[in-house]
């Protein structure tokens, strides 16, 4: 029984990560750009994303797909929060623990120290005809305890992520093979190079100490490093109109919906200005259904202080 829950568990791995797909199949989606129309390729790229990561974020425009995070379950390969079973199994809490208190206490040490690991994925289609499609991976992990997760990145940068990276590739590639051509060769840019950093100094009507925060919060945006947008917050900034206020909380309901860190770009770009004490996004009184973002100074840094919807009295 034990070797048969091994052969399912390698087959569901292996499906998860497209093992039928050969080397050469994977070198070719990476290597290859595609001679058609501009929407016939981001259709196929928005098809193929959402098919393995339902949750995320299109803009036709640029051409960027953004999925949201989500799990990666290393007990059965699904994305999947709502198998409850399958999760408290995946955590160390057994099938039969529910009619035992003790079971159920015993397990509690193996949920409570299973750290749990995200990924999500930008993918755009960029150039001209022909158009490459890039797909860049992101990996967080979270233990118990901590307010938020970390991004692994560098040495932390798990195995993993590349596999999953070139599945998504691979799929895309699939979607519109007919269309595909060679590449000429080019230099392999990193995610930091992709995501060039802001210059403080393209935010000419605030005080340096604002401008430095609104450009480091544009460059995590960009890369959704919500570790790095942390600091940036101060400790009790309020995320709702209604009251609700708190950095940590404000990054979960951030992480939660994409949409919103769109608004926050929205809200920088459109422009921001102030005195020595307090700067705001946009210049301008916001609409009904906009969002403002509030940036102050704390004493020894600047810290935004609010970001929050603008609704109906």
């Amino acid at each position: 029984m034990a070797a048969r829950h091994r052969i399912i568990f390698l087959a569901a791995l292996c499906l998860s990560l497209s093992c039928g797909a050969s080397r050469k199949e994977v070198e070719r989606a990476r290597k290859s750009v595609y001679d058609t129309d501009f929407a016939n390729v981001y259709n196929a790229a928005l098809q193929a994303t959402r098919d393995l990561y339902p949750l995320l974020q299109d803009s036709p425009g640029p051409g960027r797909i953004s999925t949201a995070w989500h799990q990666v379950q290393y007990g059965n390969n699904q994305d999947d929060l709502q198998n409850q079973r399958t999760l408290q199994q995946s955590q160390g809490v057994m099938a039969g623990s529910a009619g035992s208190p003790q079971a159920t206490m015993a397990g509690m040490p193996t949920r409570l120290a299973y750290t749990r690991y995200f990924i999500r994925f930008d993918v755009s289609v960029v150039g001209g005809r022909p158009w490459k499609v890039k797909v860049v991976g992101h990996a967080t992990e979270w233990d118990p305890g901590a307010a938020m997760p970390s991004a692994m990145t560098g040495a932390q940068r798990p195995a993993w992520l590349d596999g999953r990276t070139e599945a998504l590739q691979v799929a895309i590639y699939k979607k519109i093979k007919p269309y595909a051509i060679p590449m000429k060769e080019e230099k392999v840019e990193t995610p930091e190079e992709i995501v060039p950093k802001t210059d403080p100094k393209t935010f000419t009507a605030v005080p340096m100490g604002a401008a430095v925060v609104l450009a480091n919060i544009k460059d995590a945006i960009a890369k959704r490093d919500y570790a790095a947008l942390r600091p940036e917050l101060d400790d009790n900034v309020v995320w709702s109109q209604g009251g609700g206020a708190g950095a940590d909380v404000a990054i979960a309901t951030w992480q939660a919906d994409p949409t919103i860190l769109e608004a926050m770009q929205a809200a920088i770009s459109s422009g921001c200005a102030g005195g020595d004490k307090r700067v705001s996004c946009p210049t301008s009184e916001p609409k009904i259904g906009t969002y403002q973002l509030v940036v102050e100074d704390k004493g020894k840094s600047w810290k935004v202080t609010s970001f929050v919807k603008i609704e109906p009295q």
